[in-house]
């Protein structure tokens, strides 16, 4: 019994150390013990050890671990888990475009994969890229928030793309909430990446006056560039940009609709255990097994405010637009099924 793969990590020269554990016991630590040469002819690692195998010789038992697992020790990042019968054999990808991520359901779904990560948005390019490199693996369910054009050509070779999109005031109703809270917290959920480029908007966020509207208006209309964009239409950047800092280019919106189009799934946090319902079917699986997702009241009330101060409709134009047309397109299902239902009550 033999398994074997690589990692190429974040660090061009860096020497992967993996890990491997069953039942929650480390059985043993090692530096990448293979050199793959392709990696070296790729440009994607400098001297190319960055594989690994793991053997009888190293675990006389290993034949017996069936729950054996594999990660990267710096980063965390599953690696391997030995298949198990039950596993559901499909590609998910939960595109994740809030900042608050909704990693209850995450967790949730986590039994049903043979491999399962979240939070992909916390790890370097080189990493998400082999994530949806695992091609020896048909059951895998990943989350993030991710720029999706840049993983595209990767996603679009065989993963289902769930996503739920919010109320534009409301998801910077949420940002601002979140940001300006993110130093009170002992554990966050932010990694160093997001963490530099929020730098300035945490501490604009922190400076609102959240209570007092005029006091919030006032606020807002004194942001500063860097701070605006960062918060400007997150949604269609997410969409179709490459980079953070891109803003939205000519044709960007009909980009973003003909790609959410294309995702098995699309909700609306308005209809949370609809789209919970979605997911369940389409995963053959009880949807009372899976959480709503978080509503939370403080958000409500912040989204009222921005809505009626008017001083961040600029920022939020094109992500107003693609809600708008999502969901009319809700409103029109949904008509179109009480027409049905009353049809067949007078039959």
């Amino acid at each position: 019994v033999r398994i074997a793969g690589y990692v190429v990590p974040d660090g061009y020269e860096a020497i992967p150390r993996l890990r491997v554990s069953s039942g929650g016991d480390v059985l043993l630590e090692f530096e990448a013990n293979e050199i793959r040469e392709v990696m070296v002819t790729e440009r994607r690692h400098a001297t190319g050890q960055c594989g690994f195998f793991v053997d009888t010789s190293m675990i006389p038992d290993l034949a017996g671990l069936d729950d054996i697992e594999i990660y990267d020790v710096e980063s965390g990042v599953l690696i391997y888990r030995r298949p198990r019968a039950n596993d559901h054999q499909r590609k998910i990808l939960r595109l994740e475009p809030d900042l608050f991520p909704q990693w209850r359901l995450d967790d949730a779904l986590k039994p049903y994969f043979q491999y399962h990560l979240r939070g992909a948005e916390n790890y370097g390019r080189e990493t998400v890229t082999q994530l949806f490199q695992l091609y020896g693996i048909d059951s895998v369910y990943l989350s993030g928030r991710i720029l999706y054009r840049n993983y595209a050509h990767l996603i679009e070779e065989g993963h289902e793309v769930f996503t739920m999109l919010q109320d534009p005031y409301h998801q910077l109703a949420e940002r601002l909430l979140v940001l300006g809270k993110l130093k009170m917290l002992r554990n966050h959920h932010m990694g160093a990446r997001d963490l530099s480029y929020y730098e300035p908007t945490i501490a604009f966020a922190e400076s609102l006056s959240y209570r007092d509207q005029k006091e919030l208006r006032r606020g807002l209309r004194q942001m500063a560039p860097e701070v605006a964009a960062t918060l400007a239409n997150p949604l269609i950047r997410q969409l179709t940009a490459t980079t953070p800092n891109e803003m939205p280019a000519g044709g960007a919106l009909a980009a973003a609709l003909d790609l959410l189009s294309s995702f098995a799934l699309v909700g609306l946090r308005s209809a949370g255990r609809l789209y919970v319902e979605g997911i369940a079917e389409l995963l053959n699986i009880d949807p009372g097994l899976l959480p709503e997702p978080s509503k939370f009241d403080a958000v409500d009330r912040l989204a009222g405010m921005l809505k009626e101060t008017c001083a961040v409709d600029v920022l939020l134009e094109k992500d107003l637009e693609i809600y708008h047309h999502v969901s009319e397109s809700f409103r029109r299902i949904d008509l179109e099924l009480q027409n049905a239902t009353r049809s067949g009550s007078a039959a």
